[in-house]
């Protein structure tokens, strides 16, 4: 199994409790998922998961960064006559910077893993439990 790290995205295993400042995505192997639909993997507890709720990380992270995209081409000076593909560039670049603590920070609090076999979502249910009960 090839797994790609994602450190744009914050992970916690529900099964286990892991945390990780990366998503370990699953590219290769049995357990790969689809394009629209990646499977994720557990280093810890070695699950299977997915990412739960990735419309509302998209919904919020899409519109953020077309904002600060369209801000930082209106932050260009006409009186500079730069080229447009420099425009863009700086545009890129503001969206880079904004972007990776912003992509971070939505997927700590947007988005939630959710095991994929059903081992694993019992072993998450009786955890989300016994933290109830504390």
């Amino acid at each position: 199994m090839k797994l790609c790290k994602w450190h744009t995205l914050v992970f916690r295993c529900p099964s286990c409790g892991h945390d990780a400042e990366y998503a370990a995505e699953i590219i290769e192997g049995p357990r790969k998922g689809s394009m629209w639909d990646p499977a994720y993997w557990c280093e810890k507890c070695e699950t299977t998961l997915r990412a739960r709720d990735k419309w509302l990380f998209g919904a919020a992270f899409g519109p953020l960064m077309a904002l600060v995209g369209t801000f930082a081409m209106q932050a260009v000076p006409p009186g500079l006559h730069l080229a447009q593909w420099l425009a863009f560039a700086f545009a890129a670049l503001c969206c880079g910077v904004v972007g990776w603590p912003l992509s971070r920070l939505l997927s700590r609090h947007l988005l939630y893993w959710e095991p994929l076999d059903p081992a694993g979502l019992r072993r998450a249910e009786s955890r989300r439990l016994r933290e109830d009960d504390d």
